[in-house]
């Protein structure tokens, strides 16, 4: 309200006859006349004050003593019926004036009751002079009608927009719209509740929640002796009892009426429907059940602390009954000793900001959700209440699409058959003399590669259908894919670390493999990790080089021309998994070497925050060597994915017999595949100045 409220100057005489002259309230006694003029309250408002504004929750009446006002609405401009001089960029909506009010006149209120029918203005009223208003808030206003039973139908108007007004100050349904709002006021039962009367049972199936109108409830539970413990004390407008619905299971506490209560119930069917129509609502209610749950540590989980360069503590957990991992930061560790079965979100959130000067709620929920979606975490209730939407069914459809599309197949705990593989055979490639071996066939490899080069660009151009070639290396591809992954695995099992998780798939276009080699991160020996990290890539390099290796041995030339094709896939995929501006594993190799667990992070932050103001520094590169390097390693990327790019786009040109006339041609896609690799960190860098 921004009108002044100053000593009252209108007599009651003069807010009676005010009063009573509007037909809503012409049967009122002088009495009741009397008792609602002393309900109102004088304001004042200057000229282009706005007094309400329109699509606002009406929460008042006014009734203008003094001065004029004018009436405004929003409109379409298409709608508008007057030719207008449109400007360059015409906005969407125009102001239409509609009418000016007068002394006597009210705002809200029409001859019968009220003007609206949904609960909120719909218009716009601005001073146009110095005015004097009398002002009722709706609560007075509903309170004097249900006093004294006066015009059934205004009363009921007034008790609708009440509600609705209240209902919208309850966190989760904040962000409804105003005909949802209404909708949900149509649905909400009411209840009194004496003093110490049991609301529901703790155990109980329930079938409804509450929303809290007035007074105050107790929540409470049971200890194992059986003494009560108290958890919350609730007030208004706080909504309870929800969990259950959500969960499909028995209350896990008892609520009591701690005073006289005045409730709102919601049953089971009316909280669905709105969780399946409004995704603001679901999300909010599985912040809530969050925020309400009490997480405990799983007992089997195991913390490993590491030191890094720069003396950063990484915690890394461990959970053995999946065999997943979990990172955690110094933050991060002290929200998981907080876990301990007896603390709220809540409580966690504010002793994080008492230690750290930190207020992150929402950071502290996604935690604790990500660590009890993966078992780390017990007494957490993470549904995600957003998947009870029903979709449409072309939604429906493209998401199965997307699911085939993008498909995984895990081969269960890996670890037991890696574990008698290595074992029995692999581990002879680790050894001196097969790492030598290995070496040696890496080097003659490629030298076979490249002596073979010339003499298969033309084999190309004289096999015939030499594109059915093509098609017989989309197998291929996913047996490259799997090796790669499989030179992961083994070199982790060199270092007697577990490999649980080792599969295969399918993402859009492209076969994919995946191996889980997160127990290296419990080891504190960088170049362990280097070397897993690029035992992949080297996978990749050495059956390329077989396969080059190959084409002197084999005679056939179709077989030659296959395994050159192959060849060059593998060492094309080995170069691109070389990438630092994806977390691939030429990434993860800057990360080890350097000891920076979010080296692009930090990256991308000092090259946005202080890379322009310490240019002129001779240190600057002694004091951010990891920042540095990795910018150096990009834009080495950078320079030879364009030049390989304008290599293979050259061969190609001479398989076809294609010879370009114009230089532009050959450049053209270079230029578009360093720009289309630029396209990620530029995206990161534009993140982190806007933050």
């Amino acid at each position: 309200m921004s009108g002044d409220s100053k000593s009252s100057e209108v007599s009651t005489k003069q807010r009676q006859a005010l009063i009573t002259a509007l037909p809503c309230f012409a049967m009122l006694s002088e009495k009741d006349s009397q008792e609602l003029a002393g309900l109102m309250t004088e304001l004042r408002y200057s000229p282009g004050e706005k007094i309400v504004e329109e699509d606002v929750l009406v929460d008042s009446i006014y009734i203008i003593v003094q001065g004029c006002a004018e009436v405004t609405h929003l409109v379409p401009l298409k709608k508008r019926k007057i030719k207008i001089k449109l400007s360059k960029k015409p906005p969407k909506m125009i102001i239409e004036p509609l009418a000016m009010l007068h002394p006597g006149e009210t705002i809200g209120l029409s001859d019968i009751g009220f003007f609206s029918s949904t609960g909120k203005r719909t218009a716009t009223v601005t001073a146009q002079t110095n005015m004097v208003l009398l002002y009722l808030d709706l609560k007075s206003l509903h309170d004097f009608l249900e006093r004294h039973q006066l015009q059934s139908a205004m009363y009921a108007s007034a008790e609708q927009m009440l509600r609705t007004r209240f209902i919208k100050q309850s966190l989760p349904f904040s962000r409804l719209s105003q005909e949802r709002l209404m909708w949900l006021a149509n649905q909400i039962e009411e209840r009194h509740v004496a003093l110490g009367e049991i609301i529901f049972q703790e155990g109980q199936v329930g079938d409804r929640c509450y929303l809290i109108r007035s007074g105050e409830v107790d929540i409470v539970t049971k200890n194992e002796d059986g003494t009560e413990h108290q958890l919350a004390t609730l007030k208004a407008p706080t909504l309870f009892g929800e969990a259950t619905l959500i969960s499909h299971e028995p209350r896990n506490a008892t609520a009591r009426a701690a005073t006289m209560c005045e409730l709102f119930e919601l049953k089971h069917e009316y909280l669905s429907e709105l969780l399946e129509s409004e995704n603001n609502v679901a999300k909010t209610f599985m912040t809530l059940m969050v925020d309400r749950s009490r997480p405990a540590q799983n007992p089997n989980v195991t913390a490993h602390h590491r030191t890094t360069v720069d003396e950063q503590v990484i915690i890394i957990l461990k959970n053995p009954d999946n065999g997943s991992y979990f990172k955690l930061s110094g933050e991060g560790w002290f929200i998981w000793q907080q876990m301990n079965g007896q603390h709220t979100m809540q409580e966690i959130t504010m002793s994080l900001a008492n230690e750290f000067d930190v207020f992150a709620p929402d950071v502290v929920a996604a935690l604790i959700s990500k660590l009890a979606k993966t078992g780390f975490v017990t007494q957490v209730d993470i549904e995600d209440v957003t998947m009870l939407a029903k979709q449409p069914a072309w939604v429906k459809s493209m998401l199965l699409v997307r699911r085939i599309l993008e498909s995984r197949i895990a081969i269960g705990d890996a670890d037991k058959w890696l574990t008698a593989l290595y074992n029995k055979a692999a581990f002879i490639l680790f050894s001196s003399i097969g790492k030598i071996l290995l070496i040696f066939i890496i080097i003659m490899g490629f030298f076979a590669f490249g002596f073979s080069t010339q003499h298969e660009i033309l084999l190309f151009r004289t096999i015939h259908d030499s594109w059915i070639l093509i098609i017989y290396l989309v197998p291929f591809t996913l047996l490259s894919v799997a090796l790669h992954e499989m030179g992961h695995a083994l070199a982790t099992k060199s270092y007697g670390r577990e490999v649980h998780y080792m599969g295969i798939g399918w993402y859009w276009l492209g076969p994919i493999a995946f191996t889980d080699t997160s127990d290296m991160w419990l080891s504190r020996k960088r170049a362990q990790r280097i070397f897993v990290n690029l035992a992949g890539v080297c996978t990749d390099i050495l059956v390329a080089g077989i396969c080059s290796l190959l084409i002197f041995v084999i005679p056939s030339v179709h077989v030659q021309a296959f395994l050159w094709l192959f060849a060059l896939f593998t060492y094309l995929s080995a170069f691109r998994m070389l990438n630092p501006l994806q977390e691939l594993d030429g990434y993860y190799v800057l990360v080890d070497l350097f000891d920076r667990p979010r080296l692009r992070q930090f990256s991308v932050m000092w090259l946005v925050r202080n890379c322009s103001k310490k240019t002129r520094d001779p240190n600057m590169f002694k004091k951010h060597i990891p920042e540095v390097c990795y910018w150096m390693a990009c834009i080495l990327f950078l320079i030879l994915i364009s030049l390989l790019t304008l290599l293979v786009q050259t061969f190609v040109f001479k398989i076809l017999g294609f010879k370009p006339s114009n230089p532009l041609i050959s450049l053209s896609l270079p230029i578009f595949v360093g720009f289309i690799s630029c396209l990620g960190i530029i995206a990161d860098i534009r993140n982190q100045a806007e933050e």
